[in-house]
């Protein structure tokens, strides 16, 4: 039954603690809390550790200037980017919680890139420190480029009925079977409630009108809803493609 833990593991799954699910899959069934309690503690363990060893990053970037960051790269960094994640992954330049700081001097970037990641944070507690980090690092008329899953338009398609519209957004193989996820749906709000809590780990879900308050409320002048790969700043336009159904694309400049 949703929410799959044990499938939370397959080859395809994705999210900030998919990996921390398979490494501790041998002894899941050992843990004598439920598992819904269990991994955000440990998940925030792994953070407090995360946090001790990358205390010298701001050194590196002391003075830098013009820099392009991708924030929760996961194993999408690109060459000449800083692309952050608290995982070690191929391209990974930098492990850091960028929940309330960035290590990144004030001004300093042209150019920020989230995608899928803001979903993670709590909209309370964390989502107003983040907003406010990037704006700090971005340079006056510098861009934030950010991508959600669109809970608006999930929204209309599940009140559409029936499992057209709502394949439209999600990637679902014969049997409603995730694409992503690998494994299947038996009732549409059970993909809604995927799509908005991913088990524990999405915090809040967005849509247009929300996501632009809270970058308005957060200081940038002027905030602007996209397309999938069309930008301000032309290098910020990496969405992926496996994405670009579901995604609501918003950018915010200084």
């Amino acid at each position: 039954m949703y929410p799959f833990y044990d499938t939370l593991t397959a080859p395809k799954a994705e999210g900030l603690t998919a990996r921390l699910y398979a490494r501790m899959r041998p002894v899941r069934r050992l843990i004598p809390i439920p598992q819904h309690t269990f991994f955000p503690l440990l998940y925030e363990l792994y953070l407090i550790g995360v946090r001790l060893t990358s205390r010298g990053a701001p050194r590196r970037f002391h003075g830098q200037r013009d820099l392009l960051i991708n924030l929760g790269a996961g194993d999408q960094g690109l060459p000449g980017w800083v692309n952050v994640d608290i995982f070690a992954a191929p391209g990974v330049t930098c492990r850091y919680d960028c929940r309330k700081r960035l290590p990144f001097p004030d001004d300093s970037a042209r150019g920020i890139f989230c995608e899928h990641f803001l979903e993670h944070l709590d909209y309370s507690e964390e989502v107003p420190h983040f907003l406010s980090e990037c704006r700090r690092v971005l340079q006056p008329g510098g861009v934030l480029r950010v991508l959600v899953p669109d809970a608006g338009r999930y929204l209309l398609a599940y009140a559409q009925g029936g499992w057209e519209e709502l394949a439209h957004l999600r990637p679902l193989d014969a049997g409603q079977v995730d694409a992503h996820f690998q494994f299947p749906y038996r009732t549409r709000m059970e993909l809604v409630n995927m799509v908005f809590r991913q088990g524990h780990q999405h915090r809040f879900a967005y849509d247009v009108e929300t996501l632009a308050f809270v970058l308005r409320r957060y200081g940038f002048r002027q905030v602007i809803r996209q397309d999938y790969r069309v930008s301000l700043l032309p290098e910020l336009a990496i969405d992926q493609e496996v994405r670009a159904s579901e995604s609501l694309v918003v950018e915010a400049v200084k």
